[in-house]
C-alpha cells in the first residue's frame, strides 16, 4: 500500500512522486488520467501544512491564468485543477524529460543547442502582448528529453509585463539566478530572464551545482567564470558575459537579439587556432533527428572527414522535401522574402528512405550573385529510415535581392535543393 494521495474521485491515479518542496507545501506527482489513460503531472499545493500559506493560492491562480493563455509545444499545457481538503491541485501535460539539474555532464556544443532552444521559448513569451517574464529560470525548471527537446516549466513566479514591483512585495525567485533588478524589486524587463538563462548556462559549463552559483560572484555581484572555461572561444565567453551583466541595459535587449548573436558563434576553440569565417546558418534537430555536436568547417563539403560507418554514400538516395518558413514551428511554406523585413528564413529538410546510421550533413545558401552567403555542417543520426532537420539564415546588411538557392548535402552528396526569391 503506497502513501500517495487518492485523487480517483477527480479522475486521476497517482503512480509516483516526481519532486517536492516540503517547506512550501508542494509535491509533484506523475499520474494517469483514468478515462483516457494519458500520463499527466499533478502539482499538489498543501496550504494547510506547516510552512505553507493559503495566501499563496493567489500566486497559483495567476500561474493558471498565464498557462491558460500559452500555446507552445515547449511549455506543458494546463489541463485541470481541483481543490482538496488541505489545498488544491493543478494538472498539466506530462513531459517525459529530465531537468538540467539532474541530467549530468553535457558537451559545450549541446549546451549551446539547449541555450538556442530556451531562447526560442523566451522569444515566444516575449513576443506576447504584454510579454510574459518567467522570473524563475534555472536548471531545475528546464527539462530536456533524450532527443534534446527542451521544455520550460514552473510559471509560479511568472509576471505578465514588466514595470516596478511594489516595495512591500516579497522577492520571488531563486538566489543566484535572479538579476539585481529582481533582487531589489526594481523594474523588470525581458532582459531579466536572459540573466537567469546566462547563470544557468554557467552552471552547466562549469559543472557546478545550481546551489553553488553564488561561489562565482565577487563583491560587486558580478559572476566570474571565464577563467574556469579556457577551452571555450573568447567570442562565446563574451556572449555569455553579456547575458549576465548586472545592469540590464548592458545585456541583450531581448531573447531574439541574444539568439541572433549566439547562432553563428563557435563554442570550443579549434586546436590549430585557425581563424574561421563567421557565418549565419546553423543546423537544429527536430522530430526524428538526433543532434550530434555542431562543427563549422571549410565551404566545400568533401573536405570534411566523415564519421566511421559502413554505409556506402552511393546507397544514399532518399526521398527529400524542403520547406521555407519564417517561424521555427510554422507549417506554412514561403518562397518570397523581403530584405526590408530582415527576417530569418528557416529551411525544413525532410529525408526518407535512408539507410539507418550517422551522416555528415551540410547546409549551403547561395546568394543572387552566385556566391556563398553561408554554410554549416553537423553530424546527424537517422531514426529508422528518416531524419528531419532545420537550417536557417539571417538576412544581413549588404545582401542583394534576386534569386537565391539553398542546397542540402549528406556525406558530400547533394540530396535536396530549392530556389527562393528575395525582394528589396
Amino acid at each position: 500500500m503506497n502513501a500517495f494521495p487518492d485523487f480517483s474521485n477527480y479522475g486521476y491515479q497517482v503512480t509516483r512522486e516526481l519532486g517536492h518542496n516540503r517547506a512550501g507545501g508542494r509535491v509533484t506527482y506523475l499520474a494517469t488520467e483514468i478515462n483516457t489513460q494519458h500520463s499527466v503531472t499533478i502539482k499538489q499545493f498543501q496550504f494547510a501544512k506547516t510552512g505553507a500559506n493559503w495566501t499563496e493560492y493567489q500566486a497559483y491562480e495567476k500561474e493558471i491564468q498565464i498557462l491558460r493563455e500559452l500555446d507552445s509545444p515547449h511549455i506543458p499545457r494546463y489541463l485541470d485543477s481541483f481543490q482538496t481538503a488541505s489545498g488544491f491541485c493543478m494538472v498539466q501535460e506530462y513531459k517525459n524529460a529530465e531537468s538540467l539539474a539532474t541530467l549530468g555532464k553535457l558537451t559545450p556544443q549541446r549546451i549551446k543547442q539547449i541555450a538556442i532552444s530556451v531562447l526560442e521559448i523566451l522569444k515566444y513569451l516575449q513576443n506576447r502582448v504584454p510579454p510574459v517574464i518567467h522570473r524563475d529560470l534555472k536548471p531545475e525548471n528546464i527539462l530536456v528529453d533524450d532527443r534534446l527537446n527542451v521544455s520550460l516549466v514552473d510559471f509560479g513566479f511568472a509576471r505578465i509585463g514588466g514595470g516596478e514591483v511594489a516595495a512591500s512585495s516579497v522577492v520571488k525567485g531563486t538566489l543566484g539566478f535572479m538579476p539585481p533588478e529582481q533582487m531589489f524589486n526594481r523594474q523588470l524587463t525581458v532582459a531579466s530572464d536572459l540573466y537567469s538563462l546566462g547563470a544557468t548556462l554557467i552552471c552547466l559549463l562549469t559543472g557546478i551545482n545550481s546551489t553553488e552559483i553564488g561561489s562565482l560572484m565577487d563583491d560587486t555581484g558580478r559572476i566570474n567564470f571565464k577563467n574556469r572555461l579556457p577551452q571555450l572561444t573568447p567570442e562565446f565567453l563574451d556572449w555569455l558575459q553579456k547575458m549576465v551583466e548586472p545592469n540590464f541595459k548592458h545585456r541583450y535587449p531581448s531573447a531574439d537579439a541574444a539568439l541572433n548573436a549566439l547562432i553563428p558563434l563557435e563554442v570550443v576553440q579549434q586546436r590549430n587556432n585557425s581563424k574561421l569565417a563567421v557565418i549565419s546558418v546553423g543546423i537544429l534537430t527536430a522530430i526524428a533527428a538526433i543532434f550530434i555536436p555542431l562543427f563549422w568547417k571549410s565551404p566545400e563539403p568533401q573536405t570534411a572527414v566523415a564519421p566511421k560507418r559502413t554505409i556506402n554514400s552511393a546507397d544514399v538516395n532518399p526521398q527529400t522535401q524542403v520547406m521555407l518558413t519564417d517561424e521555427l514551428e510554422s507549417t506554412k511554406s514561403k518562397d518570397i522574402w523581403s530584405l526590408k523585413q530582415r527576417k530569418k528564413v528557416y529551411f525544413a529538410v525532410s529525408a526518407a528512405n535512408l539507410p539507418e546510421g550517422e551522416y555528415r550533413s551540410y547546409c549551403k545558401v547561395v546568394n543572387s550573385q552566385g556566391k556563398f552567403a553561408a554554410q554549416s555542417q553537423s553530424y546527424l543520426k537517422t531514426t529508422g529510415d528518416r531524419l528531419n532537420t532545420w537550417c536557417w539564415y539571417n538576412f544581413k546588411q549588404g545582401d542583394k535581392p534576386g534569386d537565391w538557392k539553398f542546397e542540402f548535402y549528406l556525406d558530400g552528396k547533394k540530396i535536396a535543393k530549392t530556389s527562393f526569391k528575395v525582394l528589396p
